[in-house]
């Protein structure tokens, strides 16, 4: 049963976004119009609609965000899951919590059962929840 629950946690995870997003490690030569200079931890990012970059040498490399990061907006497509009763907000496989003045990266969650409150369900059996996902643990507790 817990073999399930991860799967279903990584059929999660690894669901396509309608955004398509430029892969980790593509190295463009230019950023794209629009991108926002964000310092954190004394390290220079750029941010443009869900992707993240670094500058390097020859141009620029799409990472992965540092959780603690925050910015203005979230990406145009995301999706809501909620954890512990906290939404979190999914896009190009980084997760985003509401923050002072913006939304903040955080960590993502631990695998656990993906719930449909208002369809009464789980995924992937459910595949849309308008109200986000709740995510129970993957391991019951124990009976008495």
């Amino acid at each position: 049963m817990r073999t399930l629950a991860f799967a279903l946690a990584a059929a999660l995870h690894v669901a396509p976004a309608a955004a398509q997003y430029p892969a980790l490690g593509d190295a463009p030569t230019e950023l794209p119009a629009g991108a926002v200079p964000l310092t954190f931890h004394g390290s220079r990012y750029y941010y443009s609609a869900g992707a993240w970059y670094q500058q390097v040498v020859a141009g620029f490399v799409v990472v992965r965000p540092p959780a603690g990061i925050a910015v203005a907006q979230l990406p145009p497509d995301y999706s809501v899951l909620n954890v512990g009763g906290t939404p979190l907000f999914r896009a190009n496989d980084v997760y985003y919590a509401a923050a002072p003045g913006g939304y903040r990266v955080e960590p993502a969650p631990h695998a656990g059962w993906y719930y449909c409150d208002s369809m009464r369900g789980y995924y992937p059996a459910v595949s849309q929840c308008a109200e986000g996902w709740s995510v129970l643990p993957a391991t019951p507790p124990q009976l008495r």
